[in-house]
């Protein structure tokens, strides 16, 4: 007998597409359509949807409240931002409607905000919800709420786990990334280097993120300045602001960059759609991130590209980073980034090395295949037991 095919309502309420988004959007693509017919309730008109609708996956537009602060080190939710959820309670009717006219099996909702509300109208309509934590700071009372409302929580690091909830409730699974998308071509690479006009001696060192100040960019800036004295290193930024506020941190850095004196070494790109080919053609990747991170993508695609990572051990940072494949610096320390940087520039044999332990290490742990699996064995337990 042919198995059931099982409806799944991902839930995300994200206005940009942060690592959380690409991380729903390659699970979406590789999805066994056989057994999971996927749909997306989210912003109609934000940047999600109009990625979502490139895949073929049909979008439900719904009123979903925003994800909460985390990115500052003291704020992690107001008073204001209850009122502000309150206000859009009518989502739960239009779920309801939704879950009742889709014929949905289970809910995935991909933020905390997403499984609130979700998870009342799973509770009404006794449809099972998951929520991927995809986040590692503390939001209070919100999370054991939260707890309360979810059948299965996905983690997407240790550094994310509830320690007040049970552990057989939480299900441990790494980000995934599409491996062989970063083989790249020589052709390419080079092509990427005659752009930035780098020259083959440089050696060129990275970030690809969104630009926002708990990404520590300006950390690497002071780096650079305390660096000048290390010949052809350069430092190459990859990507901008998503929202208004962080416009403003991106023009400081440049700001920074031309009063250090070191604009000839730092490169800011802007966003880029040749991000695998930036990481092949970089010899050591980047992140100073200040506030703990689930499960930074960064680090994952840099294994994946075969480069050494330093980055601060804060989140999930810790337990993607070995000694094998990087190093780990304490935060909020240029110092300490600059003499990382300096060491491995000095013994490229150590480099090379780090970057062919960094591969082999994505391969085991964060193929997008194995995410994927097991995530649909996570909905297979819920479905079917």
């Amino acid at each position: 007998m042919k198995p059931k095919r099982y409806n799944i309502l991902y839930l995300d309420s994200g206005s940009g597409i942060g690592g959380g988004q690409r991380s729903l959007l390659l699970l979406l693509k590789h999805l066994d359509r056989n057994r999971f017919s996927p749909l997306v309730g989210c912003l109609e008109n934000g940047m999600l949807a109009a990625e979502v609708r490139n895949t073929g996956v049909p979008i439900i537009p719904l009123n979903l409240p925003e994800a909460h602060d985390k990115g500052h080190k003291v704020r992690r939710f107001t008073v204001g931002d209850i009122i502000g959820d309150l206000r859009q309670i009518s989502v739960i009717s239009q779920l309801l409607q939704t879950l009742r006219s889709h014929c949905i099996d289970l809910i995935h909702a991909n933020s905390l905000a997403g499984a609130l509300i979700g998870g009342v109208a799973a509770k009404l309509s006794r449809v099972p919800i998951v929520l991927h934590k995809r986040y590692a700071t503390s939001y209070g009372i919100l999370d054991r709420v939260g707890e309360k409302l979810v059948n299965r929580v996905i983690l997407v690091s240790e550094a994310t786990r509830w320690h007040f909830a049970p552990r057989t409730k939480q299900v441990l699974i790494y980000n995934g990334v599409e491996i062989e998308g970063f083989n790249v071509s020589e052709e390419e690479v080079e092509a990427v280097r005659e752009g930035m006009n780098l020259s083959c001696m440089d050696v060129c060192m990275g970030i690809v993120t969104r630009i926002t100040p708990e990404k520590g960019i300006h950390l690497l800036i002071e780096a650079m300045a305390k660096l000048k004295n290390v010949p052809k290193v350069k430092l190459i930024v990859v990507g901008g602001p998503y929202f208004l506020e962080d416009t403003a941190y991106v023009e400081k850095l440049k700001s920074s960059v031309k009063k250090l004196g070191i604009g000839d070494r730092v490169i800011f790109t802007g966003f880029r759609s040749d991000t695998q080919a930036i990481m092949a053609l970089l010899d050591i990747v980047l992140l100073a991130s200040i506030i703990p991170e689930a499960c930074p993508r960064t680090i994952i695609e840099a294994m994946a590209a075969g480069k050494p990572v330093i980055a601060t051990p804060l989140g999930g940072s810790k337990e993607l980073v070995t000694s094998e494949t990087g190093v780990l610096i304490p935060p909020d320390d240029a110092s300490a980034f600059a003499d990382a940087i300096a060491a491995l520039c000095e013994d490229r044999s150590r480099l090379i090395r780090m970057g062919k332990a960094a591969r082999l290490r994505a391969e085991r742990f964060f193929s997008v295949e194995q995410n994927t699996r097991l995530t649909e064995g996570v909905y297979k337990t819920l479905l079917e037991n």
